[in-house]
């Protein structure tokens, strides 16, 4: 009874969330293959701080320089190998006096594991995003593909997300990146690590660089019953770079 009434209150809100206006947002998070077994519910708020970013660049409506960036998460498990999830996007800039939050946009995903960890062999799992956008801030409806690889050796783990994207309505074709974390389970409940995440460009204009986005920074997760705090910093290493941004993540189980 208690999976069924989170399933019909994860259906409810999904429904409410198709008729709002979408956009985008790019939160900083390697993926796992493992996350939800079936009849499980995940409710998770985002925050991406952007410190300092070169002043030209834009994160949908509002400038990226001291931008804020919440995302609230609403994720079922299918499954034990398949699950969908929901999210709200709001964007808060903090300059020149602006400080509205502002919903920007809606992303639907999905994402299946095809194949267990064994040995030396890593678990494997297909990941699909759907962004519609806000028509009156953008034109391009997108679509992500990504590759969740995961492997163990006793108390280290290395996530790689290798990552395909589409925007339809625009000639710059597919674009590839990458999202990537190497991590020490230093006890049951916290995990210390690095993680990486970039953005080549468009496919067939390696190795321009004028496009390329690539930081580096140091991660750490706190697990505590159904409750996990996910924070981070990332430091930008070109100049299509954020220089600086902070991101936390805490998500709660039923």
């Amino acid at each position: 009874m208690k999976r069924a009434g989170g399933a019909l209150l994860f259906l409810c809100l999904f429904g409410l969330a198709l008729d709002a206006a979408p956009a985008e947002a790019n939160h900083l998070k390697v993926r796992t293959p493992y996350a939800l077994d079936k009849g499980e519910l995940e409710a998770a708020y985002w925050l991406d701080a952007f410190l300092n970013t070169p002043v030209a660049t834009s994160a949908g409506p509002f400038p990226r320089q001291h931008l804020l960036r919440h995302t609230a998460e609403l994720a079922y498990g299918i499954t034990d190998r398949w699950w969908v999830e929901a999210y709200a996007d709001f964007e808060n800039p903090t300059r020149a006096g602006m400080g509205q939050l502002t919903l920007v946009s809606h992303r639907y995903e999905t994402v299946y594991r095809f194949l267990d960890r064994h040995d030396f062999w890593p678990a494997a799992a297909f990941y699909l995003e759907y962004k519609v956008p806000l028509r009156r801030f953008d034109h391009n409806d997108e679509v992500e593909w990504k590759l969740l690889l995961e492997s163990r050796i006793k108390d280290f783990m290395v996530r790689l997300n290798p990552v395909w994207e589409r925007q339809f309505n625009d000639a710059s074709r597919v674009r590839f990146g990458y999202e990537n974390g190497w991590y020490w389970l230093a006890t049951p409940t916290v995990r210390l690590g690095i993680e990486g995440f970039g953005n080549f460009g468009p496919i067939g204009s390696f190795p321009t660089t004028n496009f390329q986005s690539h930081s580096w920074g140091p991660a750490v997760k706190f697990k505590l019953g159904p409750v996990g705090l996910d924070l981070g910093m990332q430091f930008g290493w070109t100049d299509a770079s954020d220089y600086a941004v902070f991101k936390s993540i805490l998500d709660f189980e039923f």
